[in-house]
């Protein structure tokens, strides 16, 4: 059979780590209470074509605007629904903190894939392909577009 190589795609991906606090606000289960992750952020872009020296992307770019972005905002800080106005007022008693405010939504796997979707894409454009939030080792959250 024939190959049609008008389809073939080349495909970058990095990984992040990083560590974060959050709680679920309305949610009824252990996720409710405020606890941590380590995260991974897995940011994949792809393209038909690579530039002149052979690139899609530059990998140090990639990790020095994806992931100065992560440890600026995300890294050791608290994730926050703007409505969990009982942890916001806990939080705000401490002298040194670090928190994001998700607008409307609580900070889930999901939300944070879109979230960092959005700005990757932002950056990339078309070339952003999917991003993925890992919360634990055996289970992640997917944001694309089709």
């Amino acid at each position: 059979m024939a190959r049609d190589w008008g389809d073939d795609m080349y495909a970058d991906r990095i990984e992040l780590i990083f560590d974060a606090g959050h709680r679920l606000l309305k949610y009824k289960g252990e996720c409710e209470a405020p606890h941590g992750h380590t995260f991974k952020a897995e940011i994949i872009l792809s393209s038909e074509k690579l530039d002149q020296t052979g690139f899609m992307v530059d990998f140090v770019d990639l990790r020095d605007k994806i992931g100065g972005w992560i440890d600026e905002n995300w890294d050791h800080a608290f994730l926050a629904n703007e409505q969990d106005e009982e942890l916001l007022d806990a939080l705000n008693l401490l002298k040194e903190k670090k928190i994001f405010i998700f607008h409307n939504q609580n900070p889930t796997a999901e939300v944070m894939a879109k979230y960092l979707y959005d700005y990757v894409y932002k950056l990339y454009g078309n070339l952003v392909s999917k991003v993925r939030i890992w919360e634990s080792p055996n289970q992640y959250a997917e944001y694309f577009k089709r």
